[in-house]
């Protein structure tokens, strides 16, 4: 049966064995005391955000932190799911250490509906590597230039974090290339840093 359909008392069933994660048990205890209440206005702005009780919860999650950066549309995409983060002035730096090879190793800087910033950051060593992209989840900057300096000190950590757990491993810590990385990396950060103190100095 359609979630919409079901009664109070049912919708409060699966409430109670949905399995919610630390973050989500506020959102649960508020929806099922609105559903206990007959809060009628709770319960429907609760029933916007989906038509299961993992969609409610975790869309309804999701859009309270948006709200962060400015995200206030109610858009879900084909799936069910909230899809309204659209960050603006997006930008990919790219630190190259082959040439004619894909790049691996980027930041990504975006700016939120309200001014705000967050960043994305990937990397690679060689074998090794990960990242994360723009999300409503990562830290909230007030400017783009604080944005970008702790961008580049986050990629300049997570090779000096992978130099130090892969260093009897040459073939996922690539040295040489790693090298190359931090080196543009460095440079940027000091160029960022010195604009900084150069516009402190003249303001």
């Amino acid at each position: 049966m359609d979630y919409k359909y079901l009664s109070a008392s049912e919708k409060i069933e699966q409430l109670l064995v949905y399995r919610a994660c630390r973050e989500e048990r506020q959102y649960v205890a508020l929806y099922l005391s609105a559903l206990r209440d007959n809060d009628l206005q709770t319960v429907e702005d609760f029933e916007s955000f989906g038509n299961s009780t993992r969609h409610i919860i975790m869309n309804r999650r999701e859009y309270d932190r948006g709200q962060l950066f400015g995200f206030t549309q109610k858009t879900m995409n084909e799936y069910g799911w909230l899809d309204n983060a659209r960050f603006r002035n997006v930008e990919r730096i790219e630190f190259i250490d082959r040439k004619g090879w894909a790049v691996s190793n980027h930041i990504t800087i975006g700016e939120g509906a309200n001014g705000k910033w967050c960043c994305g950051v990937s990397y690679s060593t060689g074998g090794s590597g990960g990242g994360y992209g723009l999300s409503v989840w990562r830290k909230v900057y007030d400017s783009r230039k604080e944005c970008l300096k702790a961008a580049l000190q986050e990629l300049l950590n997570l090779h000096a974090e992978q130099r130090e757990r892969l260093k009897d491993d040459p073939t996922n810590f690539n040295a040489t290339l790693s090298n190359i990385v931090v080196k543009q990396v460095h440079a940027m950060l000091q160029e960022t840093t010195v604009a900084k103190q150069l516009t402190l100095f003249f303001n």
